[in-house]
């Protein structure tokens, strides 16, 4: 796989001596700051480590922290490791950066037939791209033809505990079934033993093993198609549950409780309420705007059912531009028949993930609490969003409304919720007006 890789490139000041010292505060005596003094940052703390996590108290592993920068790895990486809710993430934006000259990864176990049809697509995939941007198609939009072989360049911080689970799955569970994933995994697994020593923090084969089918491959034929999202999980009672819970901490005039609880600063009422959406046909590249978004519950399919379902959203700057939407059309065309090709010759099911493209769509299913719904629309519903996630949130609030209106028409973006814009200069007016 001729890509970059990932390298531990932080590690927590004392985060070995902390991991001790929280074995030692749950089953000695002595107080917080004397059971670090104990320790040696070394071996001593290490064997203590060792002898708690093997007795299944794992926990203590979450004070030891670290941030890995991922270098030239695939926007499919990208993609299955921020799709893990217990660490952060910062990524370069296809909405404000030229990836003319970004590159792809290449897979290794290609023949030399596969390998030259390879070749030939990802190149005039990206110059598809590039003649979109000369067409004078912004690169949020431009982005769409981009294969999901492009190389993305990433931070990730993540504490011990959650680095070893997501190893595992890199090596032996949902992401194992890639071979960048299994590269990736055992690289981090010799960084992290370095730091460890003989500790061994891992999690076994049988602890990530995951439950897979493998369907048939069956290529659908390509349509135009765009976000359609649906509330499908709501509270019975949300009026009831809401009312109980600001009777409780009776914070707010009763008069406009609702309307105060959504300005305050910390609306912990509001995460009494669940909801549940389908967001059906979202591409791939909007995808990643809804899995940023860590508090929630969120199911995504693999990257290749998108290259499957043959479905692909079509941008108004493309749509309106006559040569353009030639290059747009014959981008998705092209590569699908290219992708049949190699499936033809034998290639592994999973190796076409890479020939999806970022405008490829697939259908999600997620669960946010009423406190993360008025973040995300804060965010989402705001003219600055990218256009499909735009779309999506407003269906989505629509649906809301429908559910519980005397509580989601006060949600929206920043300006209209808070009376205030987080744009900075890059602000789109709308408050100024609101304000006059």
């Amino acid at each position: 796989m001729n890509t970059g890789g990932a390298k531990i490139v932080s590690v927590s000041n004392n985060g070995v001596r902390m991991c001790a010292a929280a074995a030692r505060i749950s089953t000695t005596d002595g107080g917080a700051q004397k059971a670090i003094e104990r320790g040696d940052g070394d071996k001593k703390d290490l064997k203590l480590i060792g002898k708690v996590i093997a007795s299944g108290h794992k926990t203590i592993l979450e004070h030891l922290v670290f941030t890995i920068a991922f270098q030239d790895v695939s926007v499919l990486a990208e993609q299955g490791l921020i799709e893990f809710r217990l660490a952060s993430y910062t990524v370069k934006s296809r909405r404000y950066v030229d990836f003319s000259g970004a590159g792809y990864v290449t897979p290794t176990n290609l023949t030399e037939e596969m390998s030259q049809i390879y070749k030939e697509n990802m190149d005039a995939r990206f110059e598809d791209y590039k003649k979109l941007l000369e067409l004078g198609i912004a690169r949020e939009d431009a982005r769409f033809v981009l294969p999901y072989c492009f190389k993305s360049n990433f931070y990730m911080t993540l504490n011990a505990r959650e680095l070893a689970h997501v190893i595992a799955s890199m090596k032996y569970g949902r992401l194992s079934r890639y071979e960048e994933f299994q590269r990736i995994g055992v690289s981090l697994e010799a960084q992290l033993k370095e730091i460890m020593g003989d500790t061994d923090i891992s999690e076994k084969p049988s602890q990530a093993k995951y439950a897979h089918k493998d369907k048939d491959f069956i290529f659908s034929s390509l349509h135009v198609c765009a976000p359609e999202a649906e509330v499908v999980i709501a509270p019975e009672n949300p009026e009831k549950a809401l009312d109980f819970a600001l009777r409780l901490t009776d914070r707010f005039e009763s008069e406009n409780a609702i309307r105060q609880l959504v300005r305050d600063a910390r609306p912990r009422e509001l995460e009494m309420l669940s909801y549940g959406f389908t967001v059906k046909n979202v591409s791939l590249s909007c995808v990643t705007h809804f899995t940023r978004h860590r508090m929630q519950s969120l199911i995504v399919p693999y990257v290749e059912e998108a290259l499957l379902g043959g479905g692909y959203v079509l941008p108004k700057s493309v749509k309106n531009n006559k040569e353009a939407l030639a290059v747009y059309e014959n981008a998705f065309k092209n590569n699908l028949e290219n992708a049949k090709k190699l499936h033809a010759l034998g290639a592994d099911k999973a190796l076409l993930a890479y020939f999806a493209l970022s405008g490829n769509t697939v259908d999600i299913l997620f669960t946010m609490n009423a406190r993360e719904l008025l973040h995300f629309m804060k965010l989402r519903t705001c003219t600055r969003a990218q256009w499909e996630i735009r779309d999506a949130a407003s269906d989505m609030l629509s649906g809301l409304m429908e559910s519980f209106p005397a509580l989601f028409r006060y949600f929206g973006p920043s300006c209209a919720v808070n009376g205030f814009c987080p744009e900075g200069r890059l602000s789109c007016g709308r408050l100024q007006k609101m304000e006059e």
